[in-house]
C-alpha cells in the first residue's frame, strides 16, 4: 500500500473512530432520553427496547475494530453498513412518516435532519472509498464488490422491514407504547419581551396588549403578526395611590382597575393619548373584577356582616350603582367560593352554561398565549381540555 493512500485509510478510520465514540458515549450520558426518543419514533417504536442497546453496542464494536488493523475491514463494512441503516432512516423519516420525531442524540441534535442525511451520505462514500483501497490491494475486485452490495442491500431491506413491521406493531398489536404529539405548537414569529413581568391584558382584531406589574402605567401594543410594537403610556386623569392596579383590554375600551382604592378607569382603546378617565370610586371594595360591558362590572368583595365572600355587580351608569347578593355563592368545603349560576340568573342570563365553557375557554387561549410568550412546551392535557372546550362551545352556539 502506497504512503498516502494508508494516510488516506488512516484518516478516514480515525474520522468514525472519533464520530462512533461521540455518538454512543452521548447516548450513554443520556439514555433515558433516547430511549424515549426511540420509542417515539415512528419507525423503531416497537422496537425500542432492543434498538436502544443494540446501537449503542454496534457503534462501540465498530470502534473497536477500527482501532485493531488486522480487522480493521471488517469495522469499514460494519460503518458502512450502519451507516446506510442511518441513512434509510431519515430517508422514510422524512418523505414517508406521518410526523417527524425529535433528535436522537449526538451529532443530530445538532443538525437538522436534511443536514444529517447529507452527512450520512458523504460517511458512506469514505467507508466505501476506504473499502476499495484496502480491497484493491487484493485484486478481488468482484469479491469486495458483492460484500459491499450485500451489506448495502441488507440494511436497506432490515431499515423497510422495521418500519413496516412497527407500525403494524402499533396500529393492530399494540404492546402499550404510547406516543406524545410532537410540536403541538411550531413558532413560526418571536418577539423579546426581555422581561418576565408582562401579563396578558387582552385583544382586538389585530392586535395583542400585555401589560406589566412592575410598570402598570405602561401598556405595550403588539401587532399579532409581530411586525410592530407600541408602548402606550397610560394617564390616569385622577390620580391616587394605587397597591395592585391592574389593566384590562377589551374589543373597544381599555380600563384600569385597582379594588383597595377602589377605582375604576375607562378610554376609548383608539386614544392613543393613554388617558383613562375615573369612572367609578370609593363604589365598592373588590378583589375580583370582571367587565360584561362598558358599564356593567361584576365583582367579588368581602361582606362586612357575615366576613365571608360575596358577589355583586356594579352599573356606572344607574342608580343605586352597587347590587349585592349573599346568596349567589354557594361555599365549598375547602372554603373557597365557586358558583357563578346564580349570578347568570340574577342579571337575566338563563342559559348560563355557554359563558361558563366561553369563559373557560378564554381561559385556556390566554395560558397557551402566556406559555407561548414563555416559549415552554405545551401539555397534552391542557391541549385535550381547549379542543373539549371548543366542540362545546360549538355546539351551545
Amino acid at each position: 500500500m502506497k504512503k498516502w493512500t494508508y494516510f488516506v485509510v488512516l484518516l478516514i478510520s480515525y474520522f468514525f473512530i472519533l464520530l462512533f465514540c461521540y455518538a454512543s458515549i452521548s447516548k450513554i450520558l443520556d439514555f433515558e432520553n433516547f430511549q424515549v426518543q426511540i420509542a417515539q419514533s415512528p419507525l423503531l417504536s416497537a422496537y425500542a427496547g432492543f434498538a436502544s442497546y443494540g446501537v449503542i453496542i454496534m457503534e462501540l464494536i465498530i470502534v473497536v475494530f477500527l482501532t485493531i488493523p488486522k480487522i480493521r475491514l471488517i469495522g469499514l463494512y460494519a460503518s458502512l453498513g450502519i451507516m446506510t441503516a442511518f441513512t434509510v432512516y431519515i430517508y422514510l423519516i422524512l418523505n414517508y412518516s406521518d410526523f417527524v420525531p425529535c433528535s436522537c442524540g449526538g451529532i443530530l441534535e445538532k443538525m437538522g435532519w436534511t443536514e444529517h442525511l447529507i452527512f450520512n451520505i458523504i460517511c458512506i462514500v469514505l467507508s466505501a472509498v476506504n473499502i476499495i483501497i484496502i480491497e484493491k490491494q487484493k485484486s478481488h475486485f468482484l469479491k469486495f464488490g458483492i460484500i459491499m452490495l450485500s451489506v448495502i442491500g441488507f440494511n436497506i431491506l432490515l431499515v423497510i422491514y422495521l418500519f413496516y413491521s412497527s407500525e403494524n406493531i402499533m396500529k393492530k398489536q399494540n404492546n402499550f407504547v404510547r406516543r406524545f404529539p410532537h410540536h403541538p405548537i411550531i413558532e413560526e414569529k418571536a418577539y423579546d419581551l426581555k422581561y418576565n413581568s408582562y401579563y396578558f391584558a387582552g385583544s382586538s382584531k389585530d392586535k395583542l396588549f400585555l401589560a406589566n406589574t412592575t410598570s402598570p402605567f405602561l401598556l405595550l401594543s403588539i401587532k399579532k403578526d409581530l411586525t410592530k410594537v407600541d408602548t402606550i403610556k397610560l394617564i390616569p386623569d385622577q390620580p391616587h395611590i394605587y397597591r395592585a392596579i391592574k389593566t384590562i383590554v377589551t374589543e373597544d375600551h381599555i380600563y384600569m382597575h385597582d379594588g383597595s382604592v377602589p377605582v375604576i378607569y375607562r378610554s376609548q382603546q383608539k386614544d392613543l393619548s393613554g388617558k383613562v378617565y375615573q369612572i367609578s370610586y370609593q363604589d365598592v371594595y373588590f378583589d375580583q373584577l370582571i367587565i360584561l360591558s362598558p358599564d356593567l362590572f361584576a365583582f367579588r368583595t368581602k361582606s362586612n356582616k357575615t366576613k365571608s365572600l360575596v358577589l355583586g355587580n356594579l352599573k356606572t351608569a344607574k342608580i343605586p350603582r352597587v347590587n349585592l347578593n349573599t346568596e349567589i355563592l354557594e361555599k365549598q368545603i375547602d372554603g373557597t367560593f365557586d358558583m357563578m349560576e346564580n349570578y347568570f340568573m340574577m342579571i337575566g342570563i338563563a342559559d348560563y352554561s355557554i359563558f361558563t365553557a366561553i369563559a373557560t375557554r378564554l381561559f385556556l387561549q390566554i395560558e397557551i398565549f402566556k406559555i407561548y410568550l414563555s416559549r415552554k412546551p405545551l401539555t397534552l392535557s391542557a391541549i385535550q381540555d381547549f379542543r373539549l372546550l371548543n366542540s362545546v362551545t360549538e355546539v351551545k352556539k
